[in-house]
């Protein structure tokens, strides 16, 4: 039997009289006749398509074409549930939406949501007033309960921040602000995750998924460098580790995280190697989504708050032809065959060589550590995580004054934290000159305008070459030091951590 169709109106597209609008656009994606208003209304809560006269059947799908509505199957499953957790409200249908939809209707399936509070939308890189967090993360859960009924799932979400919120408060994010916030939450996406949040954020997972019971568990690969999918990775994989007993028997499959698996095609074989070196078993599993992609793009188009599907399906399609199988569109995960164990951070990271190179020079810092008594820090872009890069030089350096030049576009993020051993002065190195031996971290002075800098930050792309000459001279400016030129702070601070 053909399951029941709801008729849903997507929770972004609001009536102002006559007029359909998306959010807060000026332009009308449809005018309503006077009698269409009710039923239009009505939408919002959902009715069923066959109760429906041919003439408004016939408007609903011309509004399902509009993308104004949703037609949802409903079916009925039981069981014990697949269980897919994401970082944020969109991850799974991006990531692995083809393979949930393969799976509709076969069994319960929970999507979990990492973070809920949120104040990110697709207006960030329009720089239009769109920022209550409030009213952004109501639409959010909207839309993914909506995306989820779509895909045969229910959603729930842990009452936590994304990490824009984490990293500054709602009401400091205005029209006026973004750039000066934007610019300093690169590093803060790009700062590894601390054993104590993982744990946090494990435990949480512990207590909503074991109850649930499930009969499959989804987790995130976590690519790429933002700091929410690591954390959620890392947390899943503490979670199944102290949990194995009831996840031993179970598929546990560790999806690619899309776009960041386009944006690092290497990283996956670091990432793979980094685990297997520590025993961790993991088989790839290849699924071919093509009878599906379309609608695959449908389920990531509902999130339209953060992007369109029709921008998002050039993208989403280059992926599924290099997924692992030839001719076809595809996913790809990664089976867990072993009790997990969970490598360095450092070795998980996009730009896993570099900072390799980077440990290696730390290697003589670390050893005299406690002899040292000055470190200077030369910061040529944002902070981002200050306070805790803070903590971690001086536990690092117990004995040492860390000295920190900075910009005075960047003076505003050091103002949260202080340390009697913490100094922070205007980037001026006359008195750096004649000082010989001082180790120094020099972050890179970032390129501008602004996205070239979350390029250069979060897509590691090379330092253009003006910028490597200007490193090269302030190089001769300091000759008799060690010196390390880094992307932002936390590379040193994130290697200090995780190796003392």
């Amino acid at each position: 039997m053909a399951p029941d169709i709801v008729v849903k109106r997507r929770p972004h597209y609001r009536r102002d009289g006559r007029e359909v609008r998306f959010l807060i656009s000026r332009h009308a994606a449809l005018t309503l006749g006077d009698a269409d208003l009710p039923f239009f209304d009505s939408l919002g809560d959902g009715v069923l398509l066959h109760e429906l006269s041919p003439e408004r059947q016939q408007h609903v799908r011309d509004w399902e074409t509009a993308g104004v509505v949703e037609l949802i199957p409903k079916y009925a499953t039981s069981g014990r549930p697949l269980v897919a957790i994401e970082p944020h409200m969109d991850d799974i249908a991006l990531s692995a939406g083809g393979r949930l939809l393969l799976r509709r209707g076969t069994q319960p399936v929970v999507l979990l949501a990492a973070t809920r509070e949120s104040n990110v939308s697709c207006y960030w890189s329009l720089g239009r007033d769109f920022f209550d967090a409030a009213e952004v993360t109501s639409l959010r859960e909207a839309e993914s309960a909506l995306a989820a009924e779509f895909a045969g799932a229910s959603l729930t979400v842990l009452d936590r921040p994304d990490a824009p919120l984490r990293f500054q408060p709602a009401e400091r994010w205005t029209p006026e602000s973004f750039l000066r916030l934007h610019d300093a939450l690169a590093p803060f996406l790009g700062f590894p995750p601390m054993p104590e949040q993982v744990r946090a954020l494990a435990s949480q997972l512990a207590e909503r998924v074991l109850p649930l019971d499930p009969a499959e568990l989804w987790i995130p690969l976590g690519l790429g460098g933002h700091i929410d999918h690591r954390l959620t990775r890392d947390a899943c994989l503490l979670m199944i580790a102290e949990h194995w007993d009831r996840f031993a028997s179970i598929p546990v499959l560790l999806y690619e995280d899309h776009p960041y698996s386009v944006y690092f095609p290497h990283q996956l074989d670091d990432v793979l190697r980094a685990f297997a070196a520590r025993g961790v078993q993991l088989t790839p599993e290849v699924v071919d989504i093509g009878s599906v992609f379309d609608e695959k793009v449908r389920f990531v188009s509902i999130y339209a708050s953060q992007f369109k599907g029709a921008a998002m399906e050039p993208n989403l399609r280059v992926r599924a032809q290099n997924a692992g199988l030839a001719g076809a569109l595809s996913e790809r995960a990664h089976r867990l065959g072993s009790r997990p164990v969970l490598p360095p951070e450092s070795e998980l990271a996009p730009d896993a060589a570099d900072l390799g190179e980077i440990a290696r020079q730390l290697e003589p810092w670390i050893a005299r550590r406690a002899s040292l008594r000055r470190i200077t820090v030369i910061c040529g872009a944002a902070f981002g995580p200050w306070p805790a890069l803070g903590r971690i030089l001086i536990d690092a350096f117990p004995n040492a004054t860390i000295v920190v030049y900075v910009r005075n576009a960047q003076r505003w993020e050091t103002e949260s934290w202080s340390h009697p051993r913490v100094r922070v002065k205007p980037l001026a190195l006359i008195a750096e000159v004649l000082r010989i031996g001082t180790p120094t971290i020099v972050v890179h002075f970032a390129p501008w305008p602004i996205e070239d800098r979350w390029r250069h930050q979060i897509l590691k792309t090379p330092l253009p070459a003006e910028m490597g000459r200007k490193e090269a001279m302030l190089s001769k400016l300091l000759p008799w030091r060690p010196k390390i030129f880094c992307r932002h702070l936390g590379d040193v601070c994130g290697l200090l951590a995780e190796k003392i």
